[in-house]
């Protein structure tokens, strides 16, 4: 047995221990688990330590906590005193950790609950400096990561410049040929793998790209194809934005061309790529529109909310035989008997009428444009107060700045714990002070605004003409695109619906519009 350090003095005979072993998946005695709890067992019998526990992570990664199920159940044992030992011993502090963070925390943490944590390798003094040359072994381990990992992505850059593969499976249509290039320092062989067509797949991945280019949809695709290509159509949304095709090998970001063989060409890309920009999508995100949105398209749809529960209203073009369409609240569309809500199926033409009909004669009229400014103006006449308000949010932003910062620090010191909650609230306020200061600056600009009759009156002439265009083109998408410029929601009920205007500022309270089946119910 080698001599390794001998244990502290607060580690007499007979001392329980723990053992905490790690790691990264090599197959070197300093990296074996096998190989280090057979060192620690002889250790102990050696100094006569107990060893009651043993922790093992294998083909574990020392860069973070995260994964590391072992040393988690360690740091979780450590706080019950009744199974708490008197130290844990490691084969050394790189396998404790590799990030400085990790190592000061969780080992000022397990100190804290009154373990000793000893190294066999790492030659630590007792006393005043012992810490200062333990945070600089935990400082060189984390560089030395910092240095394996650079040096690492180093080597695959280099292979995938060469026409190699970097690492992982080859995309469908092609598989991994081995090669040998040289010799590792123990002398063996230093195999490599290029992509190269698989030839059971490559003529279904032109054939998948053709489709596609002549607009063919995921389904014809499958169908096409057998199933051999995938069977799913969520592969195949990643399947044509892959540059791989284009023979482009990838490591990060660096992007290497005539990496290997292509099996399609720049014309093919481009062609598949405009129609999967041109698909119907929807909202800031550019998520393609749900399928029942394309197939059905509503007018609401998107825009109305049950008046009842909050929940989306959910556009059925209507049941079995029927042809009778209506909008109903999703929560009970999905819960059916469970506690649903109490809202009835609306009539989908006399909803969408009637929303209609507000819009056009009501919200874009030139005496309600005129009267809404007016209103407006007046609340934004004391610029003097708005100033105020937004120099008082700022100074409460700042704040609240200092306060997530505090709450940050302290999670670095002491754990996260319940810091979590009040941080979290914390962000939520400075998201709120952000958007509320937006919007006072905005009403600002707004005050010092000059709109004339004249322009409300061509403006609003112009608005009117487009939507009654689109409306007796019954062009559903394009009536649905003008809508969404003057309203932002609409809530929706079976005898009541309150419309949440946008024009032509975004501060308002909402009208009721109409009633289906009762008395339509005007006035703010």
């Amino acid at each position: 047995m080698p001599d390794y350090i001998y244990p502290p003095s607060a580690l007499i005979p007979g001392s329980r221990v723990w053992a905490y072993l790690r790691d990264s998946g090599g197959d070197a005695q300093e990296q074996s688990v096998p190989q280090q709890e057979s060192e620690i067992r002889e250790y102990c019998d050696r100094y006569e330590l107990n060893l009651v526990h043993v922790f093992r992570d294998i083909a574990k990664s020392g860069g973070s906590a995260a994964g590391r199920e072992a040393f988690n159940d360690m740091i979780d044992m450590s706080s019950d005193n009744e199974l708490l030992p008197s130290g844990l011993l490691i084969w050394n502090f790189a396998r404790f950790a590799r990030d400085l963070d990790d190592a000061n925390y969780f080992k000022a943490l397990l100190r804290r609950r009154g373990l000793v944590i000893h190294s066999l390798t790492d030659p630590i003094p007792e006393g005043q400096y012992g810490r200062l040359i333990e945070s600089m072994i935990d400082f060189t381990n984390e560089e030395k990561r910092r240095q394996n990992s650079r040096d690492v992505k180093r080597a695959l850059a280099a292979l995938t410049r060469q026409g190699y593969s970097s690492g992982g499976c080859p995309p469908r249509g092609y598989i991994s040929e081995h090669t040998e290039i040289g010799k590792k320092r123990d002398g063996k062989p230093r195999i490599v793998s290029k992509w190269v067509p698989d030839p059971e797949l490559k003529d279904l991945v032109i054939l998948a790209w053709q489709l596609r280019a002549e607009g063919r949809s995921y389904s014809d695709i499958l169908k096409v194809t057998k199933g051999k290509l995938y069977r799913s159509h969520n592969c195949l949304v990643t399947f044509f934005k892959n540059k791989t095709y284009l023979g482009i090998g990838k490591c990060g970001e660096l992007e290497v061309a005539n990496h290997h063989e292509p099996l399609i060409s720049q014309e093919l890309w481009h062609a598949v790529q405009n129609v999967r920009e041109s698909a119907p999508r929807h909202g800031e995100s550019g998520k393609p529109a749900h399928p029942r949105r394309i197939a059905y398209p509503s007018l609401l749809s998107g825009m109305a909310f049950c008046i009842k529960c909050g929940a989306a209203m959910i556009y059925h073009k209507g049941h079995r035989n029927r042809v009778w369409r209506f909008y109903i609240c999703g929560k009970k569309d999905r819960q059916r008997n469970f506690e649903p809500c109490t809202n009835r199926r609306i009539n989908a033409q006399k909803a969408e009428n009637a929303i209609l009909n507000a819009v056009l004669y009501r919200i874009l009229t030139p005496s309600f444009v005129e009267e809404l400014i007016e209103e407006t103006q007046k609340e934004l006449e004391d610029i003097n107060g708005i100033d105020q308000k937004i120099s008082d949010l700022q100074l409460e932003l700042r704040e609240t700045g200092r306060a997530i910062q505090n709450l940050l620090d302290l999670t670095e010191s002491f754990g996260v714990g319940a810091a979590v909650e009040r941080l979290r609230q914390r962000e939520v306020d400075r998201i709120r002070l952000i958007r509320e200061i937006d919007q006072l600056k905005a009403n600002r600009k707004l005050s010092e605004v000059q709109i004339t009759p004249e322009t409300i009156a061509i403006a609003l002439d112009s608005w009117r003409g487009q939507l009654e265009g689109a409306q007796r083109a019954d062009d559903i998408r394009a009536l649905k695109g003008l809508m969404t410029y003057f309203v932002s929601k609409v809530e929706l009920g079976y005898k009541q619906a309150k419309v949440w205007y946008s024009f032509p500022i975004n501060q308002n309270p909402p009208i009721n519009v109409f009633s289906l089946g009762g008395t339509t119910i005007y006035g703010c």
